[in-house]
């Protein structure tokens, strides 16, 4: 165990080392954006002198960052740039988590009910349209009439989905969280074409010369409406300060300004030609230091969580000798083992800001990864309880009576005579619970914790080439879960010299999912 934490030591040097932190500062502007809706928002893994650096040691740039320093530089405050998930900006938003949403957002009808909106940020040469397959027949389609009994599909939670309506005898299928989601999936044959902003749609063929964009305008074209042409600052609707003061620096910005960062953002090259594997290597090459925090994070994740996660069932599994202790640890295990990781991390993520009022978790060291590892851990403690009340039932009753008799308390007996024996029985299980945790981090990208697959994923909506990053992304963890077994399998047997062979569970009989 002492290893163990001196190797979680030095992780979180490392870590923190290539971290940023937000020091609760209150002249700070904290903006939520995705980081990876090119030319408005991508992520970039090396500093410039125009990015912004985010948790992870990444840096964010595009069109929504540049207006974002225009804003924070007129208000006089110190920006900080928060990575979230498009369906985390705006209950983020609301729980205090980031003060203004600026991620190429439109002021629906829908938002408005929810949060309020500054004036538009950019307006200009805005068009809708349909992304296709350069070599389909679709590809020669110029009216919304053209895509007959087509597949066609836009992203879920933006008023693209309305635009489907207006497209004539298509089929409807079912709708995708992102861009990169989407271009991969038309890429593989599952889909026929998706909706698109001219912008986005551009930058996408732009990246794939398989893919075209055709733009849906004029009289057979979309019919637009007012809101669809702009996006706005999201703010709280309770801070009307912060949506006065935003408007009045808004004014400021010129409009030939705003078309000039956008142009400029637009200008950026994204594209990765080549075959397969030139294009996964070039990948690599652009954000081998990404991928290596994404790593670290991942691994300081899991081995911190499953160290702490154990010490939780212990405490259970020594406590667990009443009926009210009893009880209590049944509803914790029912509770925590009965629902997803996935929705454990929302809940005690954005529950914390509903229940304390004014508590960020932006506003501590790292605090994604602290509520990163808290999640993970009280999951973990859960299932570890049951593995141990398991370890502990395989022992002989006859040394509980025996302790006992010699004045043994309940205290003393487990941890000096029923434990030691009950964790040696348990090691294999606990090696594979330390195995599902470092692939079971990946659901913490819900709450923006920069893991290996947070990371990952900002790199594919960046580049739009998912296939090929989430194949780096598999090997990085076959190789971890590959190598980390085989150190479990050796320490089991150096635990336990009666054993000639490791019976820890190989990373492919893995079974215990929590999600």
């Amino acid at each position: 165990m002492r290893k163990l934490l001196l190797i979680i030591g030095a992780m979180l040097i490392l870590i923190t080392g290539c971290s940023s932190v937000d020091d609760g500062d209150k002249d700070t502007f904290v903006v939520g954006m995705e980081c990876g809706y090119a030319p408005y928002n991508w992520t970039e893994s090396s500093a410039t002198e125009t990015n912004v650096e985010i948790d992870g040691g990444q840096f964010c740039e595009g069109y929504d960052v540049q207006i974002s320093r225009r804003l924070a530089d007129i208000m006089g405050k110190e920006l900080v740039i928060k990575k979230l998930s498009w369906e985390g900006l705006i209950l983020s938003l609301q729980t205090g988590q980031i003060d203004a949403i600026i991620a190429g957002m439109s002021p629906t009808t829908e938002r408005k009910k929810e949060i309020s909106f500054s004036n538009p940020y950019y307006t200009e040469d805005v068009g809708f349209g349909v992304v296709v397959s350069a070599a389909s027949p679709l590809a020669n389609s110029t009216s919304i009439d053209g895509f007959e009994n087509a597949r066609i599909a836009a992203q879920i939670g933006t008023f693209h989905v309305d635009l489907l309506d207006q497209l004539t005898g298509i089929q409807k299928v079912e709708n995708l969280k992102d861009f990169a989601t989407m271009t991969v999936t038309l890429q593989s044959g599952e889909l026929d074409g998706f909706v698109s902003d001219s912008i986005t749609g551009n930058q996408i063929a732009q990246s794939n010369s398989d893919l075209k964009f055709i733009l849906l305008d004029g009289d057979e074209g979309f019919t637009i409406e007012d809101y669809m042409v702009s996006v706005s600052v999201g703010i709280a609707k309770e801070n009307t300060e912060l949506l006065a003061d935003v408007n009045a620096a808004l004014a400021q910005i010129p409009v030939e300004d705003q078309i000039a960062l956008m142009q400029q953002a637009n200008n950026q090259q994204f594209a990765t030609e080549g075959n397969f594997f030139e294009v996964v290597m070039s990948i690599l090459q652009n954000n081998k230091e990404s991928f290596v925090r994404g790593t670290l994070i991942t691994l300081f994740i899991s081995l911190s969580a499953t160290a702490i996660g154990f010490l939780i069932a212990l405490f259970v599994a020594i406590t667990r000798n009443t009926k009210v202790t009893n009880a209590i640890a049944n509803v914790y295990i029912t509770i925590f083992r009965g629902t997803p990781m996935m929705v454990q991390a929302m809940v005690i993520y954005f529950g914390a800001s509903f229940f304390f009022s004014g508590f960020r978790w932006s506003s501590l060291p790292f605090g994604n990864i602290v509520a990163g590892i808290i999640v993970v851990s009280i999951n973990t403690g859960a299932y570890l309880s049951e593995t141990i009340r398991s370890g502990i039932q395989a022992i002989d009753s006859g040394q509980f009576e025996a302790a006992k008799s010699l004045g043994f308390t309940r205290w003393q007996t487990m941890t000096k005579i029923i434990l030691p024996q009950a964790i040696k029985n348990v090691i294999p299980a606990l090696g594979n619970e330390l195995i599902v945790n470092v692939k079971d981090t990946s659901v913490l990208n819900v709450i923006a914790v920069t893991e290996l697959f947070f990371v990952s994923n900002g790199i594919a909506s960046t580049t739009y080439k998912m296939f090929q990053t989430f194949t780096i992304t598999s090997i990085i963890y076959l190789v971890l879960t590959t190598i980390l077994t085989i150190l479990l399998r050796f320490v089991e047997l150096r635990m336990d010299k009666t054993k000639t062979k490791a019976s820890s569970y190989p990373t492919s009989t893995s079974s215990s999912v929590h999600y």
